[in-house]
Formats: structure tokens, sequence, C-alpha cells
């Protein structure tokens, strides 16, 4: 068992986090995330205890910002809250991280009926104004989008919302699940796994646990994961 990256398991968080450093010198690339894609890296996601609040505020707002600790899951957590909105199209769009609330605002260009994401903003912004009115006109077009970013929440209340993990344990009965890891493993190789699941401190390590379990060699037709690193990044838009 392993709790380090395989050749490509799904990881919830998607990518190591990297400093604001590098992530400022990213070029500032609008992406498209396919539903397809979507779907595959919500396979084995497990709603945290706020999510049912998130989704109703989302649905009202149209403009949600999850805070909280770094690798709590904002990221998948964000796409999910996406996929429960009812939306004309099918792809998600990622936005650069670089784009001040003002920006957000008055030089980005939101189509109707469209999902947007943001996540781990460097230029966060807590001016309640300018965040609810962006939030309004996301709502006049039909459109949502989530934003993700570190911190604690801000004055700007109504339309952020704190976020924590999901329970460790069964995350890790989740993923036993989904992707069929049971099946030729000893019991005691699976609870000393769930215990170790246990001590993890993010959703990430967690799901890298359980796919470890996976062996090496896969019969042919086999319906566990093959190796897949899932990034949160879409193709660049023309």
């Amino acid at each position: 068992m392993t709790d380090t990256p395989g050749p490509g398991e799904i990881d919830l968080d998607y990518i190591t986090p990297i400093n604001d450093r590098l992530r400022a010198m990213a070029p500032p690339v609008t992406r498209e995330l396919t539903r397809r894609e979507a779907d595959t890296l919500l396979r084995s996601y497990l709603e945290p205890p706020c999510f049912p609040d998130a989704v109703r505020r989302l649905a009202e707002r149209h403009l949600l910002v999850l805070v909280g600790q770094e690798e709590t899951g904002k990221r998948l957590g964000a796409l999910a809250l996406l996929s429960r909105m009812s939306l004309a199209e099918g792809t998600v769009t990622v936005l650069p991280p670089g784009r001040s609330a003002a920006e957000l605002l008055s030089r980005t260009e939101y189509a109707p009926g469209r999902a947007y994401l943001l996540y781990d903003w460097i230029i966060a912004s807590t001016d309640r104004t300018e965040l609810i009115n962006l939030a309004r006109k996301l709502a006049e077009l039909g459109s949502y989008l989530v934003v993700t970013r570190n911190g604690a929440p801000s004055q700007a209340v109504e339309v952020e919302q704190a976020w924590g993990a999901p329970d460790p344990g069964e995350l890790f009965d989740l993923c036993l699940s989904t992707y069929d890891l049971r099946a030729g493993l000893a019991p005691e190789v699976l609870a000393g796994a769930r215990d170790r699941a246990l001590t993890l401190t993010t959703p990430a390590q967690v799901v890298r646990l359980a796919a470890g379990l996976a062996p090496i060699e896969q019969p042919a037709g086999s319906t566990r994961p093959q190796p897949v690193l899932a990034e949160l990044r879409g193709r660049p838009r023309p």
C-alpha cells in the first residue's frame, strides 16, 4: 500500500498544490472541461456535510466562493456543485486564477446558461459590493460561477461558503466500492488500510491510498481504474 500517486489514479485535488508565484506565472488561458471529463473526476466524489447548503446557495445566488484550508477538496467540490445546476451547455469553462473581482465583473464574457469555474483564486477579493454585483450579472444570464480560495470567510458572506473535507472513512469505502477494489484483498489488509485512511488529513491522500490497493496487473476487461493523471484542466479555447 502507498499514499503516493501511482502512474495514474484520479486525484481528488487533481494536481499537487503550487505556490502563488508559480501559479501567477502560468499563462492566463481559459480552458474547457468536458462533461465526460467532469463525470470521470466525480466518479468517486463524496459530499462533505456543507454540500447541501452550498447547492442551495449556488442555485439562489449563481455565484459561490468556497473558502477553507488547502487540500480539503474545494476544487472537486466546486465541480460537483456546478454539476447540480441546470445548464444548457455540457462543458465547464475554467477561468484563469489571476483575474481580479473587477475583471471578473467587467472584463469577462459570460454566455447564457453556462457553468464557470475559477480555482485557487490568486487575486482574491473580499469586496462585498463587487462580488454581489457579479452574482447579479450571472443570475441575469442564467449562468453559474464557483470560485475556490484558501483562507477564512470574509465580509462577503452572501456569496461565500466555508468548506471542509468529507469523512475519510466514508470516502475510503466509497473508493473501494466505486472501483471494485475489495475483490481479492484479505479482510485484514482492507481493515488496516481503512484504519490508516482515518489518520489522513486530505481527501487526495485517502483516494491515493485506496487506489494503491489495486493490483498492478489487471485482467483484460477489468473495470478497475487505469493510470490516468486527472487534472482540472481542459483544452485551450481557440
